[in-house]
């Protein structure tokens, strides 16, 4: 609808103007649309790429399991919304991989799932849930062809200097 109405605008502006206000405007729009051009090639020569954002989720996929397994249901928490986090930036921005149009159907019932766990702070049901995230990241690789990709319940943190301990 507000492209509709600027476009009027436009036409209104065009047809009530001299033919050198239109060429002007023509030469505006002209260089509005390279400098738009011009950023979006910086925007795509910055933006990270699916296997960065999944690097991230790798290992904030690990730090949640420390966390839950040690009973820091706060860092535990706070991983897990990092991991929706990223796969929601995927998504926004990698709108045609098959990957991401997987994450609603295979990723995110694991995920509420293993959110329920942590509220309900039950390790029991933590490292049923976080089991099931790390198969059905797993079964999502396979998939998408990268059976290669097999992601696993960690065995050492990602990081030496994190405390995973639930803070006093």
């Amino acid at each position: 609808m507000k492209k509709l109405i600027v476009i009027s605008g436009l036409c209104f502006v065009i047809a009530c103007s001299n033919n050198s206000d239109v060429v002007q405007l023509k030469a505006d729009v002209s260089l509005l649309k390279a400098q738009n051009d011009s950023l979006q090639k910086e925007v795509d020569a910055i933006k990270p790429g699916l296997g960065d954002l999944m690097l991230d989720v790798q290992i904030h996929h690990n730090k949640l399991w420390f966390a839950g397994k040690e009973g820091n249901w706060p860092l535990a928490q706070f991983e897990h919304d990092e991991i929706i986090e990223l796969l929601k930036q995927a998504a926004a921005i990698e709108t045609d991989r098959k990957e991401v149009k997987l994450f609603p159907a295979m990723i995110y019932p694991e995920l509420d799932s293993l959110q329920y766990a942590i509220k309900q702070k039950d390790t029991k049901s933590f490292e049923e849930k976080f089991s099931a995230l790390t198969n059905a990241c797993d079964n999502c690789h396979k998939n998408v062809n990268y059976p290669f990709n097999k992601i696993e319940i960690p065995s050492q943190p990602p990081f030496t200097d994190q405390d995973f301990s639930p803070g006093k």
